[in-house]
């Protein structure tokens, strides 16, 4: 059997993989466009840095940084930068009448909320197949990565479809997984947290054949990303697709990657790489 378990993945695996001193600052959301610039990305509104505000990255007063999120017309997300693992805190919101959407607290008031390490972001618009599968959620691809002296390697993919009125697609919220299949096509089963199968969303879409756009292109995105942090051996990298049919990175994990959604879809985590990554030392 080649099945890895979670609690030994975890606790000895991930850790001889991936450095554990580069955790926290790597995995910062808000140096997601310094260290993968060249590749698609939500665009930012505002970025809150160890307790410093950020406006098109430089520093601004905490003033500037109200006055620059009271000035947007379109609904936002906030979520903090640093371990948002299973979608905690990622809100989506809007301006109304000098207030936010949520509990219509003042900006200031969410800024207080949130202390420091948050960013926030426009929403992205999500190309028109995936928005079928459930139109109030962002719904990513989970690809699963690892690097070797040969290159990078896809050990797995999944989608994640969130759960009818929800904001985000993470199957511990309610939402589904489906494996995907190597011509970018969904498999027939997905799977609940609780392991019961589906054949269809919450919408009535059929997973069978759903053909994923933009799959090549964000296997070739991912790939290149994983390059240029080979701290990190093993990468679980969340991939939205745009209206325009173009992968947008989302973020990626080293620490909070959850493997059992990955072998429930597509059977054994490491596959042909199994003998070789457990002797590693």
């Amino acid at each position: 059997m080649k099945y890895i378990p979670e609690d030994i993945f975890h606790a000895i695996i991930n850790k001889k993989l991936n450095q554990m001193r580069q955790w926290p600052a790597l995995l910062d959301k808000n140096l997601l466009g310094i260290l993968f610039k060249k590749f698609n990305q939500p665009e930012i509104v505002l970025k809150n840095m160890n307790g410093f505000f950020y406006v098109d990255n430089k520093i601004v007063t905490e003033e500037i940084a109200v006055e620059t999120v009271l000035n947007q017309k379109c609904p936002m997300i906030i979520k903090p930068s640093i371990d948002s693992g299973n979608g905690q805190n990622v809100i989506v919101f809007w301006i109304k009448n000098g207030l936010t959407s949520i509990d219509n607290l003042s900006v200031i008031e969410i800024f207080r909320k949130y202390r420091k390490d948050f960013i926030i972001q426009f929403l992205v618009d999500q190309h028109e197949a995936l928005k079928s599968l459930n139109p109030t959620s962002l719904n990513t691809l989970r690809i699963l990565t690892y690097l070797n002296n040969d290159g990078v390697h896809i050990l797995s993919s999944v989608i994640r479809i969130g759960k009818k009125g929800n904001f985000t697609d993470n199957v511990a919220s309610g939402g589904i997984g489906c494996g995907i299949q190597s011509n970018g096509r969904l498999k027939e089963f997905g799977h609940f947290e609780s392991g019961v199968l589906t054949t269809k969303t919450d919408t009535n879409v059929i997973l069978k054949d759903f053909k994923v756009p933009g799959y090549n292109m964000a296997l070739e995105h991912v790939k290149k990303m994983h390059l240029l942090i080979p701290y990190f051996k093993l990468i679980s990298w969340d991939i939205g697709i745009d209206n325009k049919n173009e992968p947008i990175l989302i973020e990626y994990n080293t620490y909070h990657q959850g493997i059992y959604g990955h072998q429930l879809a597509n059977g054994p985590l490491f596959g042909s790489f199994t003998d070789e990554i457990l002797s590693q030392k």
